[in-house]
């Protein structure tokens, strides 16, 4: 993956109607979430992002994101309270 620090910046209060947080645009996430947008818009950065911050199931992400169920399980659960929520680097 790239840098992942932006990505596992701790859960922020944002503004209504913030669209970034860091480099990670939100609206983006968003739209693939939500299935508007493919995948493939994301780079790995955001789609670390989506799994770690945005509620869903592990299946429904990993449908949406394209990615494997256990690859979303092991990341969400890092993200919880693993290394790098402070916006450190990868574990």
């Amino acid at each position: 993956m790239t840098d992942l620090a932006n990505a596992r910046l701790p859960k922020a209060d944002l503004l209504p109607g913030a669209s970034w947080h860091g480099h990670i645009d939100l609206v983006a996430v968003d739209l693939v979430l939500a299935g508007r947008r493919p995948p493939s818009v994301l780079d790995d950065d955001h789609l670390l992002y989506a799994i770690v911050n945005r509620p869903g199931t592990v299946r429904g992400k990993a449908q949406i994101l394209g990615v494997a169920e256990r690859t979303v399980s092991t990341y969400a659960a890092r993200g919880e309270d693993g290394p790098g929520r402070d916006g450190g680097g990868p574990p």
